[in-house]
């Protein structure tokens, strides 16, 4: 009978001194252009509603932080990426996901 093979991620994310908690961010993103646009090009101009799924890494009433992937070295330390900061207000809903 062949092995059993983990999951890939499964050993870090079910790691229970992992502290963080994943969530689906739904959000508001600004945009801006620096180049010139008719009245026509401007009306057509909008907002960015990007949906992330990601670990809050912190969250207070003016900001929240979240990372989208990670690294754990031998010896425990994280370091993070996909890395985003917005303000709380531009934060639609948050879903929690099973970690």
């Amino acid at each position: 009978m062949p092995k059993r093979r983990k999951k890939l991620g499964s050993t870090l994310t079910s790691d229970k001194s992992f502290p963080y908690k994943k969530y689906r961010i739904e959000w508001i993103d600004p945009c801006g252009e620096t180049g010139w646009a008719d009245k026509s090009e401007f009306d057509k101009m909008t907002i960015a509603s990007p949906t992330s799924e990601a670990w809050i890494y912190s969250k207070d009433k003016k900001f929240i932080k979240f990372f989208a992937t990670y690294d754990k070295d031998e010896n425990g330390n994280l370091t993070f990426g996909d890395r985003n900061i917005i303000p709380i207000g531009c934060v639609k809903r948050l879903t929690k996901l099973s970690n």
